[in-house]
């Protein structure tokens, strides 16, 4: 959620969002200038490192590496939110597929085979606080919900496979590879951003959108693509900043006819 440094819910006290401070993606000005300034203060960096969850915004790897590299100097720690990236792109999340290791990480119910559960982790030194063996006491109704967890171990035991993120991106690209060549073949201004199994329609596709300000407000045509997708029997998220995911179930012979479907709508539209 986009707050803007602003406290977004009733009965949260102003105070608590004036700890906080809000800086913009993949800016290395930015991000060095508030160290600068404030490092000794500050105790932890929280980044989605795959932000997905207002738009696709694809972070150049220069950038995160520079975070890891600041956070360590200044002895903040690393937070990544990998609850949407986490075994999306890879085994081991964004951690794993950009070869960079954060202080604490968060996943979401993909480990409880999308059923409610959540979780977090951190380096040894960090869990150390965590009751019992320390003082910062965490539980929760659902946390380790049987149900939830042999669901999340079957769907665990089916990514840890060989060769299946590898198939994964195969086939996520089989799919937006055809509409995006068919756009471009076309002029279009419209692009199938993509990484791991994770894809966002983008209708600019003039630069690489790393910031949600760079995203053209303008819903117009993303509104149109939808209402044409559903006549095509092709149903999307009802919103032009959520992601889309392929997922295993999706073959070969599905994309293929949904790439069809989807050009099809893209024509409908654009000309």
């Amino acid at each position: 959620m986009v707050t803007f440094g602003n406290t977004s819910s009733a009965g949260v006290p102003e105070a608590f969002a004036n700890e906080t401070l809000v800086l913009p993606l993949n800016d290395s000005e930015a991000l060095q200038s508030c160290f600068e300034q404030f490092g000794k203060e500050i105790a932890c960096v929280i980044i989605e490192p795959i932000p997905a969850n207002n738009g696709l915004l694809l972070q150049e790897l220069s950038f995160l590496k520079e975070l890891r590299e600041t956070c360590t100097k200044f002895g903040a720690l690393l937070f990544f939110d990998e609850v949407i990236s986490g075994f999306r792109v890879a085994f081991s999340g964004a951690a794993e597929y950009y070869g960079i290791a954060p202080d604490l990480v968060t996943y979401g119910k993909i480990i409880g085979g999308g059923l409610p559960v959540g979780a977090y982790g951190a380096k040894k030194e960090i869990m150390a606080s965590v009751a019992p063996d320390g003082p910062v006491y965490q539980a929760g109704t659902l946390s380790g919900n049987p149900v939830a967890m042999a669901a999340g171990l079957a769907q665990l035991t089916e990514l840890s496979k060989p060769g299946f993120y590898e198939d994964q991106e195969r086939r996520t690209k089989l799919f937006t590879d055809q509409i995006n060549s068919h756009a471009k073949t076309k002029g279009y201004a419209f692009e199938l951003v993509t990484i791991g199994s994770i894809f966002w329609i983008s209708f600019d596709n003039s630069k690489h959108i790393r910031s949600a300000e760079e995203i053209n407000p303008d819903m117009t045509n993303f509104k149109h693509l939808h209402l044409a997708l559903l006549e095509e029997g092709f149903y999307m998220g009802p919103s032009g900043y959520e992601v889309g995911f392929i997922s295993q179930a999706h073959t070969d012979e599905i994309l293929e006819t949904a790439a069809q479907h989807f050009i099809a709508a893209l024509d409908r539209i654009m000309n």
